[in-house]
């Protein structure tokens, strides 16, 4: 009976010990797997950089993420995260020898990417606008929330000072301003403005709308017009800050109120934005008028680029291009 005892005893302890080991050491199958993939995108980079020394470099890496140009001009409902540092200055040396429909398919399907992104941080301002906005009618708001609205407010030039009243009217107006710029109005008038990104203000400054600036850090044109004072074409960091910039400037100046009107209207009545519907009231972005916006309406219908206003971005990695010249 002792040795009985004693041999049970002894399997006791072995269940026990065993218990532990997979209490401690043992995970199921399916929580292996899991932990196994958030150490792997733990470690993946939060983007992709490459540094290129050629067009034909740039369209491979667009190609590879299938944003082919065959893609391009059918449609598509996502389009890839890609963004590039600068305008190469090879671009311009070389595109006489670029064959024209390259030249346009690597300049629209770089755009169309940066517009979309532009336009999706003014979204985000947007959404979180409207929901300040609600909380508000139904109580007080932080004053952290506060001060985020005041510096919304100033941005948008709907306030001109820091302690400036911040009214109803005032919130209605900044509503207005801020929101989108349909992508294909975007590809037009950067196609126009920079020659397809040639242009020695892209090159330059990677400056894509020719915006007017009396600051420093300007470029002057070769024939200045005096009577309009001193004044030069805004220079910015990346092409993707010549897009914010021009998103600001639609929905902060003067000129640009009737747009702003219309686009209005078509959120209240729930009216997808398009390019060309929204495009006539951009009359004054241009002294040719009426023959800038055909030029601007002709590059849309040629390149069929009305898709582009549906389009969604892909959540895909950032893909960085950087040409090394």
């Amino acid at each position: 009976m002792a040795l009985k005892g004693v041999a049970e005893m002894v399997v006791i302890r072995w269940i026990l010990f065993l218990s532990l080991l997979l209490f401690l050491g043992c995970v199921p199958h399916e929580e292996r797997e899991e932990t196994k993939r958030e150490t792997k995108r733990s470690r993946e980079p939060k983007l992709l950089y490459y540094s290129v020394n050629s067009y034909k470099q740039t369209m491979q890496i667009l190609d590879n993420l299938g944003y082919t140009d065959d893609a391009f001009k059918k449609g598509m409902k996502t389009i890839p995260r890609v963004l590039i540092t600068r305008v190469s200055s090879r671009w311009k040396e070389q595109a006489d020898t670029i064959p024209v429909e390259t030249k346009k398919s690597i300049f629209l399907r770089l755009l169309a990417s940066g517009a979309l992104i532009a336009n999706e941080e003014v979204t985000k301002e947007r959404r979180k606008l409207l929901e300040l906005l609600e909380k508000l009618d139904r109580g007080a708001i932080s004053r952290k929330e506060s001060a985020w609205l005041r510096r919304l407010a100033l941005t948008y030039k709907v306030l001109k000072k820091r302690d400036g009243l911040l009214t109803r009217r005032k919130l209605r107006e900044l509503v207005k301003r801020v929101d989108i710029v349909p992508p294909s109005i975007i590809l037009a008038q950067g196609a126009v403005e920079s020659g397809w990104g040639t242009s020695r203000f892209a090159v330059e400054g990677n400056a894509l709308f020719g915006q007017w600036s009396f600051g420093e850090n300007v470029l002057k044109p070769k024939e200045q017009r005096t009577h309009l004072g001193d004044y030069g074409l805004a220079t910015f960091k990346t092409p993707l800050d010549s897009i914010r910039s021009y998103l600001l400037n639609l929905n902060t100046h003067p000129a640009y109120r009737e747009f702003r009107d219309l686009r209005a209207q078509l959120r209240a009545h729930d009216i997808p934005l398009s390019g060309e519907v929204l495009l006539p009231t951009l009359e004054h972005y241009s002294e040719r008028r009426g023959e800038y916006l055909e030029d601007l309406r002709k590059i849309i219908r040629a390149n069929r680029l009305s898709w582009v206003d549906r389009a969604k971005l892909a959540n895909n990695r950032p893909v960085i291009i950087h040409p090394d010249a």
